[in-house]
């Protein structure tokens, strides 16, 4: 009988589960995050392939779920500018997936994610808005990022930060680029065979959870104030 993460220890799905609850809370409140923590503390107990594959299915539904609340504020132009270099970039990404080794593309996914911690924590700004050209820049980085360790949010969501853009403006754009970028990211993975019976199913278990961390993360997005 097949059981989806059967080759996990109890210790193992535990950090899987704390990493899902605090992910879900995180794209609740902001829009984003919920890639970065779910990868990061997935791949410490199991394959990374695995734990983008499934990220990329459940990033899906929460940008389907958000997408009614945000959908007068995105800008669309902007999000469309970000998806015409991401598409090139995915391309590439998915190529150091498959071929770099997973140790390799764990080390990859640590330092990332620290640099990307320690940029939005000292608040990093650019010195001028960002025109057109480096919005497709910061769309090819995202979508190598998000091709090789599913994480192609953080650059665009600290880009949009370092811009000088609004909460809530940033929490459109993410939520509506997010969609577009994991669509992409669904067929590009799908075809190369870690879109499984097993990701699904462990995606299906993840839901509730995503929800309910959602709905929380959102109602205190909700009563916070915009600073």
């Amino acid at each position: 009988m097949f059981i989806p993460l059967s080759d996990v220890s109890p210790i193992g799905l535990a950090v899987m589960f704390a990493g899902l609850c605090l992910a879900s809370l995180a794209r609740g409140y902001s829009g984003f995050g919920f890639s970065a923590v779910l990868i990061a503390s997935w791949s410490l107990v199991t394959d990374p392939a695995k734990a983008i594959a499934v990220t990329v299915l459940l990033e899906i539904i929460a940008s389907v779920i958000q997408a009614f609340s945000v959908w007068k504020q995105i800008p669309w132009k902007r999000v469309f500018l970000l998806m015409g270099g991401a598409t090139p970039g995915m391309l590439l990404g998915v190529l150091v997936l498959t071929s770099v080794p997973v140790n390799t593309l764990k080390l990859i996914l640590a330092v990332f994610v620290l640099s990307a911690a320690g940029l939005l924590s000292l608040g990093w700004k650019l010195k001028a808005r960002a025109n057109n050209v480096g919005t497709f820049g910061v769309g090819v980085a995202s979508g190598i990022v998000n091709g090789s360790i599913g994480m192609g949010g953080l650059p665009v969501a600290l880009f949009l930060t370092a811009d000088g853009d609004s909460p809530s403006k940033i929490r459109a754009a993410v939520v509506a680029y997010f969609f577009l970028l994991d669509m992409l990211g669904l067929i590009l993975f799908s075809h190369i065979g870690i879109i499984s019976v097993e990701t699904v199913s462990i995606a299906t278990m993840a839901f509730p959870v995503l929800l309910l961390g959602m709905y929380l993360g959102t109602r205190h997005f909700l009563g916070a104030t915009p600073e």
